[in-house]
């Protein structure tokens, strides 16, 4: 091209020069580019990963003292030998797991866990699956066995989870009978399940991992405390301290007569068991 025809090419408006054949090529190129990159951006948010915590709501109660039907005596604890335990359970049995806790306490046999899970979603949501995960895996604990019985019973337990079973096994009664896990929630509707995880194996510390379906998309949100839940064997040699619900500690043998047992004063350390 000329000299004098490209100076008065870049003198006409922007809208004339795009008009021109190399004009129009680099317009097309650019537009096909942003384009590609508004489509490729749209996808990317109808497909990301919803949070399931603005799906589901999900509350957890651990202390049976809290959870309703469930009998304290479903909850005995090994406290760690090591522990000089401080304070006392106080009056009834409502305030023993909190007091284990405190003094280090951990789940034995068995741990029972009420899980409220409420719809947060415009659109319904399914709960598809629940699992365990195991984050350690230690021997029994060794310790002080104690318990504080009562009078109530304990509700059936809707999910039980077997945690010696490589994985753990979960499953579901519903009615009296096995039946697939799966609930949909709406907006504002809850579920409530109780969870009963199980050993006499071993020492673990574990979480629950429960599968939620969002709008066609697949998430899952991780439920128990940092550093997971704690159940370790229930190791009953035949002797084992007993909260009085009152004032004192009573050390349980068996084959031993009650008028036989040394009370311990409630605010005492409980000594290990020889």
């Amino acid at each position: 091209m000329p000299v004098a025809d490209a100076e008065q090419q870049d003198k006409q408006p922007w809208w004339r020069r795009i008009l021109t054949v190399p004009g129009i090529v680099i317009f097309t190129a650019v537009t096909t580019a942003v384009s590609w990159g508004v489509s490729e951006g749209l996808i990317r948010l109808t497909t990301a990963k919803p949070d399931p915590q603005d799906a589901v709501a999900v509350t957890v109660e651990t202390d049976p003292g809290r959870i309703s039907g469930v009998s304290t005596a479903d909850r005995p604890v090994v406290i760690p030998a090591s522990t000089r335990t401080t304070g006392n359970p106080g009056s009834g049995c409502d305030g023993f797991y909190a007091w284990a806790t405190r003094n280090g306490g951990v789940d034995a046999g068995k741990t029972i866990v009420q899980i409220i899970a409420q719809g947060k979603h415009d659109s319904a949501v399914l709960l598809s699956e629940m699992r365990i995960k195991v984050l350690s895996k230690t021997p029994p604990m060794q310790g002080i066995p104690a318990v504080c019985p009562s009078a109530g019973t304990a509700q059936r337990r809707a999910i039980s989870v077997d945690l010696d079973k490589i994985p753990p096994s979960v499953s579901f009664d519903s009615n009296g009978g096995a039946s697939p896990f799966g609930f949909t929630l709406a907006k504002g509707e809850t579920e409530t399940f109780i969870v009963t995880a199980s050993t006499t194996q071993a020492t673990y510390r574990w979480s629950i991992e429960l599968d939620l379906i969002v709008d066609g998309v697949r998430t899952s949100v991780v439920i128990g405390p940092q550093g997971g839940f704690a159940t370790t064997v229930w190791q009953d040699s035949g002797q084992h301290w007993v909260w009085n619900s009152q004032d004192a500690w009573t050390l349980e043998r068996l084959n031993e007569a009650a008028s036989d047992r040394s009370p311990v004063p409630a605010d005492a350390p409980l000594p290990p068991l020889s």
